[in-house]
């Protein structure tokens, strides 16, 4: 069994969420509430102190729950995609907006992998 798959079953992952939009923070939150230590990533300063302070803005997410769960150290937010380096494993959710042809913009997609590459690292493998 790979570290990778160890520290997923076992819980002991840090996990990485781009992206703390409508899918992203829920995913964060969810994550958190389940026992993993999560790393949120935003270009959005504002967006980021929010979280850190525990002050949500998303209508999927209970207040009290990620009050509770910044409050025990189980999810931080950061502008610093150097910190990808310190997760196990990171998932990207940030928007992909349909163009005129009704086709997905993939443009943030593509920004935030650029923005990660540098800092993933082997043992992110399964």
């Amino acid at each position: 069994m790979s570290a990778l798959k160890q520290k997923l079953l076992s819980k002991t992952a840090r996990l990485g969420v781009v992206g703390l939009g409508y899918v992203g923070l829920p995913l964060a939150v969810e994550k958190a509430k389940a026992g993993f230590h999560v790393l949120g990533f935003d270009v959005q300063a504002q967006k980021v102190e929010m979280v850190n302070a525990g002050h949500n803005y998303i209508g999927d997410v209970v207040n009290e729950d990620l009050k509770a769960i910044v409050d025990s150290g189980l999810l931080k937010a950061t502008t610093d995609y150097a910190a990808v380096a310190s997760c196990d494993c990171v998932c990207i959710a940030v928007p992909t907006p349909l163009d005129r042809h009704q086709q997905p913009d993939i443009s943030y997609v593509k920004s935030s992998t650029e923005s990660i590459v540098p800092y993933l690292h082997r043992d992110m493998l399964i």
